[in-house]
């Protein structure tokens, strides 16, 4: 994952969260133009197994043998961040600051595919899965203690990246919306003779 960290710039900030728009854009778009049709829903379903799976994998996959580490959980928000003893180097709090962010794009296209997935799913319930799903993670990097630390900002970043997904899918949908109202002409209903 650090590799991944390591490419976060405000540039690839900016290119993830425009893919994930025009992701978001074409799931809504097949979806209004093929309203009969299951294939949106389950490319959505598709899509969002298999970033699932890279989401456990890049949070679950051990750094050392399960169980020969501390269980650690570190309980203060922005504990890394803003500990004034910590004395923290520029180059220190810039990747602190970009691990939050790709803790964030973790969960961010969950929402927005679920959304997809499950149209008839509120984007509260989005929410819920995405946080939960979270919260599941680090009580599971605890009971592992595998080299991971079970931290209270990867539920607030993942919280963060979950209302960011849920706003896309949410843009997405009312642009298609929009658009289809205004590009496609109106029927003119005449009356009887």
């Amino acid at each position: 994952m650090w590799q991944v960290v390591l490419g976060i710039t405000p540039t690839t900030v900016a290119l993830f969260l425009a893919a994930a728009l025009t992701l978001g854009l074409a799931l809504a778009l097949w979806a209004a133009l093929s309203p009969g049709s299951g294939a949106p829903r389950t490319t959505a379903v598709a899509l969002l197994g298999g970033w699932l799976l890279l989401l456990l994998v890049a949070t679950l996959l051990p750094s050392q043998p399960i169980g020969s580490g501390d269980a650690t959980v570190w309980w203060l928000p922005g504990e890394g961040l803003f500990d004034p003893g910590a004395q923290l180097q520029a180059e220190e709090l810039a990747m602190l600051v970009r691990q939050e962010i790709a803790n964030a794009a973790l969960f961010l296209p969950v929402p927005l595919l679920l959304r997809f997935a499950a149209p008839h799913w509120p984007a509260a319930a989005a929410f819920l899965c995405g946080v939960g799903l979270c919260v599941v993670i680090e009580a599971a990097q605890l009971v592992m203690r595998a080299g991971r630390i079970a931290d209270i900002d990867d539920v607030l970043c993942a919280a963060a990246g979950t209302v960011l997904g849920s706003a896309l899918a949410a843009v997405a949908r009312l642009t298609v919306t929009l658009t289809r109202r205004r590009v496609l002409p109106r029927r003119v209903v005449r009356a009887g003779p």
